[in-house]
């Protein structure tokens, strides 16, 4: 229990950050008075860290004349249109956003979530993504914009997938959700294998969320050396699913690609190639519109999407060498312009780097994002 000074000390804080006062309470001796302080303590201990947290993460950042910037837009934000760059917090259990060229982060509102981790957006339905493998749900929301231009969930929060522990999230441009996972074990399984599994546009829209197709897997990618290993990032295009393995790339690819099986084609007609088996992990991948962008342990990497001969160079491709020792990264987001943003764990930051494969090119920090995890951008959002 806290001694009467360090809880004047605690009371002092809450109220110079919150602006109101959070007085003792009264002293009764009695059991019901015990338990009201002993709440009372809980609470004010609660609202330090959630004080502490907003503070690390800058989702209240104050301006100088003393005032919250929370609502509002810089000039250099409005100008570029309001793209949205979005990122998760699992520690936090938080997801929040920047306007870019803006690096001040604002929260969305999420409802329960345990631990929010890949985050993929839909910019045609402006639905937002969130994987929470530790409750098996892929949730999602519907997203809009204030007449200030600042991002916000609308509606309740909806479960698209449950029963499954998705790890990495991607939609096409009809708004089906791809992910890789697995179907969360029965009493006595231990069955841990991903996949690559689908869930339809229409499926997300009628709530059929037990139901997702499994398109890739251990199985028909290929044997011995199956293209499915040990599934990393995930990407996709009109025609194309891109991933990459985590661990066995030399043998297994590190990124792969693979025709979408929603597009009409028959199964004879499909088919699964390497595109690199230079390194042996891969974390986030990101497409454009000819390019496919992936990170790695060794750098950013980056080739055509169409390349017809594999690529074993590891130096074939590079745009960004590891920037230390310690280089931690996880998740890549392109811009649809001109530039790639990506999550350096380690480092708690968000970098960002042009989008050429031609030549070398040097990271630059974007922004302060501890405990960064998943990445998304939405190039704009309905208003509301």
């Amino acid at each position: 229990m806290l001694r009467p000074r360090k809880h004047r000390i605690l009371r002092s804080h809450l109220a110079r950050y919150w602006g109101v006062p959070f007085p003792l309470p009264p002293r009764d001796r009695s059991d019901s008075g015990r338990v009201r302080r002993i709440l009372h303590m809980a609470v004010s201990k609660l609202l330090l860290l959630l004080t502490l947290c907003c503070r690390s993460l800058c989702l209240v950042p104050k301006a100088k004349d003393g005032s919250s910037k929370i609502d509002t837009v810089s000039p250099d934000a409005l100008k570029a249109g309001r793209k949205y760059l979005i990122s998760s917090f699992p520690a936090l259990k938080q997801v929040g956003y920047t306007i870019l060229p803006d690096t001040v982060w604002r929260p969305l509102v999420l409802g329960e979530v345990q631990s929010p981790t890949s985050i993929a957006v839909d910019p045609l339905s402006s639905r937002l993504y969130v994987a929470d493998p530790p409750r098996g749900v892929i949730w999602w929301y519907q997203l809009g914009t204030g007449s200030n231009g600042l991002l916000q969930t609308v509606g309740r929060q909806r479960a698209a997938v449950e029963g499954f522990s998705a790890h990495w999230l991607a939609v096409n441009g009809a708004g089906d959700l791809y992910f890789s996972g697995h179907p969360l074990p029965k009493a006595g399984e231990n069955s841990t294998v991903d996949s690559v599994w689908r869930l339809d546009n229409e499926q997300v829209v009628t709530g059929d969320s037990f139901n997702p197709a499994e398109v890739y897997t251990t199985q028909n990618t290929g044997q011995p050396d199956s293209k499915v290993f040990q599934l990393s990032g995930l990407a996709v295009d009109s025609f194309f699913i891109f991933w990459g393995n985590q661990a066995g790339g030399k043998e297994h690819g590190a990124v792969n690609k693979g025709t979408r099986a929603n597009i009409g084609m028959s199964s004879q007609d499909m088919f699964v190639s390497t595109l690199t088996d230079s390194v042996d992990e891969v974390r986030g991948i990101t497409t454009s519109g000819t390019e496919v962008f992936w990170l790695s342990p060794e750098g950013v990497y980056g080739q055509s999407k169409t390349t017809t001969s594999k690529v074993s160079d590891p130096s074939a491709g590079l745009i960004s060498p590891a920037i230390s020792l310690q280089w931690n990264p996880m998740s890549i987001a392109w811009d649809g312009a001109t530039q790639l943003y990506l999550t350096d764990a380690s480092a708690g930051a968000i970098y960002t780097v042009p989008s050429l494969i031609s030549t070398t090119q040097n990271l630059t920090k974007f922004a302060d994002a501890p405990d960064c995890h998943g990445l998304a951008i939405l190039l704009s959002a309905r208003g509301s």
